[in-house]
């Protein structure tokens, strides 16, 4: 589990992810977005429009989980540098 990543993101509600090339972009109720740059390859997303329980990474891939235990898998391009969440006044709240 990215223990960092989950206390930050962690009871936000998805209300928009979008997808374009190498990136998918969560946006949350609160205004905030997480932005991932992703390899090419399959994307699962079962998360849906749902309120986030944890983040967790393996290897090049990041796994968010929601609260009714639907999952998304995202396959990091850069792993360590691939995540950025910022706040609804875009300031970064973290990256890696």
């Amino acid at each position: 589990m990215n223990e960092r990543l989950t206390k930050i993101i962690q009871g936000r509600t998805i209300e928009l992810v979008a997808k374009e090339e190498g990136m998918v972009v969560f946006v949350f109720g609160d205004h905030s977005r997480m932005r991932v740059k992703v390899a090419g390859g399959p994307t699962v997303n079962r998360l849906g429009e749902g309120i986030i329980e944890s983040a967790g990474q393996d290897g090049a891939e990041l796994i968010l989980i929601g609260e009714d235990g639907r999952t998304a898998t995202l396959r990091l391009d850069e792993p360590g540098s691939s995540i950025t969440v910022t706040d609804k006044d875009d300031k970064v709240e973290y990256a890696g």
